[in-house]
């Protein structure tokens, strides 16, 4: 049988709930509902206008519009003894604003949690190897034909990985710890409108956003599957890109549900554009390289970083520009990472080619940076 429809009662009944608690989950739960099944409620309630009062809804009847088209009006009272009469106007309260982190909390919270994995032997305590992601643009559509470079889709990009990382792997010391830094534009698009968010620059994507999202949550869950077979701990951040404003939260709630009982794996919830982590005498930080310039980042992080002092080799890995970039910034190491993704159709009309690249780089507790392995993603 087809659900029945949502009567006005159980909408009235949702938006006292939604009064009398601090946030939409508390109130879902205080009415024994599911969160979605909730904030669905919510949204016809004020679809209906059942969060507008008797007299607006009145002028809103009389001047024959929709609730949700009535936004702000007059509402004007005739004394019918006198004549006089009175104006009054009205503005529709703004919506609630949305909360995507309490949203997408809310989604992951079902997700299973990942198995156990056996703890690796013979690892080298002094060592941490970092694993930068950058510039992945998974859902990207690119025809080498037309880009004079690699073809690149879903499958192709998944593929690219497993081998890039066999490679990179290969010639990896057994660190005791790992970090995975996802560092911006993992997703080449962030909804559905496939267009960046700032400039609003249509992409070539391959299939359908949910796909991707889908498909690229399971692309990081089998790469950290290999780095628990290789490394005692791992520490996983997901930072900010240009193109993925939005859905690279969509990794940061997913993984850190499905490890959440894993004490072996960290994954860093962190609002924060920036990561930084201390290894011994060394500073590792990480952005996606679209904001402040070098110069400008490394007179920040001296001033913010609150273990800046007791180090002496700091490193900074940015992405964004897709090429290799490097250079000493005072006491800081700042370096543009290789794109893991080839050029698009976009930036080929625009004569950029870089090369692509996946690379790894351990640090010592006392010397730095000791090793680098690189696969340059050849076909």
């Amino acid at each position: 049988m087809p659900t029945p429809p949502l009567t006005d009662e159980q909408c009235l009944e949702a938006l006292q709930a939604f009064n009398d608690a601090e946030n939409k989950s508390e109130a879902a739960r205080s009415l024994g509902l599911h969160r979605m099944t909730y904030i669905n409620r919510l949204r016809t309630a004020h679809e209906r206008g059942l969060h507008l009062s008797e007299g607006i809804r009145g002028a809103v009847a009389t001047a024959a519009l929709r609730p949700g088209e009535a936004k702000a009006g007059w509402i004007i009272d005739v004394d019918p003894d006198t004549g006089s009469r009175k104006s009054t106007y009205w503005r529709a309260p703004e919506p609630e604003p949305t909360d995507y982190a309490e949203d997408l909390r809310s989604v992951f919270e079902g997700i299973e949690p990942a198995e156990r994995v056996a703890v690796p032997q013979n690892e080298m305590p002094d060592l941490c190897t970092v694993y930068p992601l950058m510039d992945v643009h998974f859902g990207m559509q690119a025809w080498g034909k037309e880009t004079g470079s690699d073809d690149y889709s879903l499958e192709l990009a998944t593929s690219d990985m497993a081998h890039a990382f066999s490679k990179v792997q290969a010639i990896t010391p057994n660190s005791e710890k790992a970090i995975l830094i996802v560092g911006g534009d993992f997703f080449h698009q962030d909804d559905n409108r496939a267009e960046t968010p700032q400039s609003k620059h249509k992409l070539d994507t391959d299939t359908r956003h949910w796909k991707i999202m889908d498909r690229g949550v399971q692309l990081l869950v089998d790469v950290i599957q290999r780095l628990l077979e290789k490394h005692r701990d791992v520490l996983i951040r997901v930072l900010r890109g240009n193109h993925d404003e939005h859905a690279h939260l969509v990794l940061t709630f997913a993984l850190f549900e499905r490890y959440r009982v894993e004490p072996r794996v960290t994954v860093e919830k962190n609002p924060r554009d920036l990561f930084m982590y201390q290894w011994g005498r060394c500073a590792i930080f990480s952005h996606h390289g679209d904001k402040a310039k070098p110069q400008q980042m490394a007179l920040y992080l001296s001033d913010v970083c609150n273990f800046w002092s007791e180090t002496r080799h700091r490193y900074c890995l940015t992405g964004h520009v897709h090429h290799d970039q490097a250079k000493d910034v005072g006491p800081l190491r700042w370096e543009s990472l290789r794109a893991f993704c080839p050029p698009d159709a976009y930036a080929a009309s625009m004569g950029y080619g870089a090369r692509r690249a996946l690379q790894s780089l351990t640090f010592d507790k006392q010397d730095g940076l000791v090793l680098r392995a690189m696969d340059p993603i050849e076909r």
